[in-house]
């Protein structure tokens, strides 16, 4: 039961958060309104999560990959300016093996983040393809990524 009422509080949060920064400033009686609509969003939400039977899981890294992210971010800008800027073309795909405990979907949503790198695939559970512009793992795909070579 408490779990159920920890999501749809994060989903109405998240979505009142979205109109505040969408719409600007809002006068009370907008705010209500916008508070009643994310709430009816937010069960929603919940419903259409467990029809499509999706369950968050798989949180190992997520601390550190998060912490990564603004310099990866940085970095990511920083490799997409200079490929623009001077026409460099290339970049790889690769595999990114996830670690043991990490969940594809937020590890992917993290490696996507970076302006340089686009996941291309989940072809399974502990993998994402990604092409990076940069050659080398960049420090949220270091921080979600096997560091043994495993399978």
């Amino acid at each position: 039961m408490l779990a159920r009422l920890v999501e749809i509080v994060v989903w109405a949060a998240a979505l009142t958060g979205l109109t505040l920064v969408f719409v600007g400033s809002l006068s009370p009686v907008e705010l209500l309104v916008a508070c009643v609509t994310a709430l009816g969003g937010a069960f929603a939400a919940r419903r259409m999560r467990l029809a499509a039977d999706v369950h968050v899981e798989g949180g190992r890294g997520a601390v550190r990959a998060l912490l990564a992210l603004p310099g990866s971010v940085v970095r990511g800008l920083a490799a997409l300016t200079a490929a623009t800027a001077f026409d460099a073309t290339g970049g790889s795909v690769r595999r990114v093996r996830l670690r043991a405990g990490a969940g594809a979907g937020w590890a992917g949503t993290l490696l996507a983040a970076s302006p340089d790198t686009c996941v291309i695939d989940v072809p399974r559970d502990d993998e994402v393809i990604v092409h990076a512009l940069r050659p080398n793992a960049g420090p949220v795909e270091k921080a979600v990524a096997r560091t043994d070579g495993a399978r």
